[in-house]
């Protein structure tokens, strides 16, 4: 195990109050490694900061380029961006229009890092299995209703978002081992139709119906469907879901970064218990 860093004291988390954000926060301040500043002004805020991490939703992206501006201006060492999702490092799928902004912002994240000597890290974890159930992405559980990308049979990485919001805690402690580059982090690998096994035995009672969802034709779909100011509705989910569940696309990490950040692999009873968790809230 490599020694805990101790060069990342004073910590700004951007976005603290969201979903992802409030978890990330939660885990640093338990963690009691860090002083934690939750940004709501950019004013005179990253003075003194160590680390910025932002947890901005994906409206807000383009904000991080002034973001990352302050930082660099105020000393701070090391900068970590909301990715927090598909792997941006694949060729294609840095193509994909709802990641442009993601895109532009690690590139302009590496010249500052060339130019002001701000270190950066890039969080990949592809699917919020969780995240992805409760807003019936994946699964459906209340309707019994399951939805299968290109078959569902391809295995891709997954994690739960507390667990991501701990992989944070874990990258500013290991400092020195994440600078300038990403991390690869999952719970497992697992596919659609093993989740959907799962939800069935947790699930039993009523009728589990499958929707064959097949990439190419939601892509052609999208492509169909009218712009609105300049943007096609729903290009975020689609290439999102292409992005996460597509074949040949970075979302199988074979070498991740688990062992250096202390992360364990979900049990098929830590799964089934999530299912029931969710289940019992809606």
């Amino acid at each position: 195990m490599a020694s805990v860093s101790q060069e990342i004291r004073n910590v700004a988390v951007v976005g603290g109050s969201g979903l992802l954000g409030s978890l990330i926060s939660k885990e640093l301040i338990q963690s009691g490694l860090f002083n934690v500043t939750i940004l709501k002004s950019l004013v005179k805020a990253l003075a003194g900061q160590d680390a910025v991490v932002s947890a901005l939703s994906r409206e807000a992206i383009p904000l991080q380029i002034p973001l990352i501006d302050a930082a660099a201006t105020a000393g701070v060492k090391r900068f970590i961006p909301s990715e927090f999702g598909s792997n941006l490092q694949d060729p294609q799928i840095r193509t994909f229009p709802n990641y442009k902004h993601k895109v532009q912002v690690e590139e302009y994240l590496e010249q500052k890092a060339r130019s002001h000597g701000i270190n950066y890290t890039y969080i990949y974890n592809n699917v919020f299995i969780d995240l992805s159930i409760e807003t019936g992405v994946v699964l459906d559980l209340k309707e019994r209703k399951a939805r299968l990308y290109n078959g569902g049979e391809r295995a891709v990485s997954m994690i739960t978002m507390p667990t991501a919001a701990r992989a944070v805690v874990a990258v500013l402690k290991h400092s020195a081992e994440t600078k300038n580059r990403p991390v690869y982090i999952h719970e497992g690998l697992m596919s659609q139709k093993q989740i959907l096994g799962h939800a069935k035995e947790v699930i039993s009672k009523g009728e589990w119906r499958e929707e064959q969802v097949h990439l190419d034709e939601l892509e052609k779909h999208l492509a169909a469907q009218p712009t609105v100011d300049g943007s096609k509705m729903g290009v975020f989910h689609v290439y999102a879901v292409k992005g996460a569940f597509g074949d040949g696309l970075g979302n199988q990490y074979g070498e991740t970064d688990n062992q250096l950040l202390g992360i364990q692999p979900l049990s098929e009873e830590g799964f089934k218990e999530m299912l029931a968790d969710i289940f019992a809230k809606n």
